[in-house]
C-alpha cells in the first residue's frame, strides 16, 4: 500500500490490523518500507522473539516435540494425580 493511501485511511487501517490480526506492508516509491501491525501482534511477536532468544529454548521444543511424535505424552489424570489437583464438579 502507498504510503499517500495510508495517510488518508490510517484510522480506517489501523481498526483492520486490529481486529483481524492483519498485517499492511506500506511502500514508499513501489519498495515495502514497513509493515502496520496492531500491538497485540506486535507484543505477540515481542514474547516470541524473546523466549526464542533464551538459551536452550528451541532445543526444549524440539526435544517435546519428539516426546509428543513417540507417544511420550501424559494424560489429564497422570498430571493431577501428580500434582494432587482434584477435578472440578460443575
Amino acid at each position: 500500500m502507498p504510503i499517500s493511501r495510508l495517510k488518508d485511511k490510517i484510522n480506517e487501517y489501523v481498526d483492520a490490523v486490529s481486529q483481524t490480526h492483519d498485517q499492511i506492508t506500506i511502500t514508499k516509491n513501489g519498495a515495502p518500507a514497513a509493515v502496520l501491525i496492531g500491538v497485540d501482534e506486535w507484543e505477540s511477536l515481542q514474547e516470541t522473539l524473546h523466549w526464542l532468544s533464551q538459551p536452550g529454548t528451541v532445543a526444549s521444543v524440539s526435544e517435546s516435540e519428539a516426546d509428543i511424535a513417540a507417544g511420550r505424552t501424559f494424560g489429564e489424570d497422570e498430571i493431577r494425580a501428580a500434582y494432587q489437583v482434584p477435578r472440578r464438579t460443575p
